[in-house]
């Protein structure tokens, strides 16, 4: 039998963050192939080097600040590549910096959620990046 292949990725180095992050996804019943990755350099390494793996990602929650290589570059590197620069990429961040997030949204990001993470912004997060009917979305970043 095949493993199962991830099917979201969370890029987050705060444990109790993506701790949330997976508790969120398990109410929305996305929780099932999800992959957490730690560390900025092994995440772009692991979105730009494994071939097709990627290919079966539905999405990436992405945490701008990370150790090694910013959440930008990894955002960089997604919209980089032919392979993956489709993938709904939802920003999970403390920043208020208004150019993070103008360069984000250059990127393409598809939606973000400001952290101390709520169930009603990370619902309608995942609503504006899944298409998700009956839930009204919010507005793009």
């Amino acid at each position: 039998m095949k493993p199962l292949l991830s099917r979201i990725l969370i890029i987050e180095d705060n444990i109790d963050d993506a701790d949330l992050l997976l508790r969120q996804l398990e109410k929305a019943q996305l929780h099932h192939q999800v992959r957490v990755i730690a560390h900025g350099g092994i995440a772009l390494d692991y979105l730009t080097d494994s071939g097709a793996k990627c290919e079966h990602l539905v999405a990436v929650f992405l945490d701008l600040k990370l150790p090694a290589v910013s959440g930008i570059q990894i955002l960089e590197g997604i919209r980089a590549s032919e392979r993956i620069k489709h993938l709904p990429v939802i920003l999970v961040t403390s920043s208020n910096s208004q150019q993070d997030l103008d360069r984000c949204k250059s990127l393409g990001v598809s939606s973000y959620v400001q952290k101390p993470i709520s169930l009603s912004a990370f619902t309608k997060a995942v609503a504006d990046s899944f298409h998700v009917p009956g839930i009204k979305k919010s507005k793009s970043p």
